[in-house]
């Protein structure tokens, strides 16, 4: 009967992940479904379709893989043990939460409409497997000292005794990457960005080279 109970309890997380994950899809494509083209001087819900360019700055090099890229996302996650419902009171289960990212700037994609600059922050990031990947469960080791150094502060557990450790995730961009952008258009020292729209999904993704995403099903 435990094992049963169990069972259904684990089933209904699962569920209730599964209808997050749907919502999320579907606010997904009507944003997508929203969106029109960016051309010039426009504003509102917009997106562009084109591949990636060096910064002003040129090329950088990733500080964790060491690859040379257009640009690159640094992302640190706390993973801790917490506690869900169940039938028989709660149960253990390892969560992961997001507590540090940084990106080594914009990123400017060029189109068939407009070349745009884009702000990363607050964005849904979909750019496949990561180029590294790490966990660390010492403060003092090697790679917690590398990320505080990269980061100006030393890793921090915020669930105190309960934290496990932190996992370390690089994305990185080379140029001529095909890049799909969703966002709040606007204009900045006369250069066309996109950034977070206020209640709207912002979308960076990397579709393969024959595809690009749409709101049909």
């Amino acid at each position: 009967m435990y094992a049963l109970m169990t069972l259904l309890s684990a089933g209904l997380e699962a569920s209730a992940g599964v209808v997050s994950k749907k919502v999320g899809t579907a606010r997904r494509r009507r944003a997508i479904h929203k969106a029109a083209p960016i051309t010039g001087d426009t504003a509102g819900l917009r997106e562009i379709n084109g591949r990636v360019t060096a910064g002003p700055g040129g090329p950088v090099t990733a500080p964790l893989s060491g690859r040379p890229c257009a640009w690159y996302s640094v992302t640190v996650y706390e993973r801790y043990r917490a506690w869900r419902p169940g039938p028989f009171g709660p149960t253990d289960v390892i969560r992961d939460a997001r507590v540090a990212q940084q990106f080594s700037g914009p990123l400017h994609v060029t189109g068939d409409t407009a070349a745009v600059r884009v702000d990363p922050r607050g964005a849904a990031l979909e750019l496949g497997d990561p180029v590294f990947s790490e966990f660390e469960d010492n403060p003092s080791g090697a790679l917690a000292a590398r990320i505080a150094a990269l980061l100006g502060d030393r890793l921090r557990p915020r669930h105190r005794d309960r934290t496990l450790g932190f996992l370390v995730e690089e994305h990185v961009v080379a140029v001529d990457d095909p890049l799909y952008v969703v966002g709040q258009a606007r204009t900045e020292l006369g250069d066309l960005v996109i950034g977070k729209p206020a209640m709207q999904p912002f979308i960076i993704t990397r579709p393969s080279p024959m595809q690009v995403p749409t709101g049909q099903d």
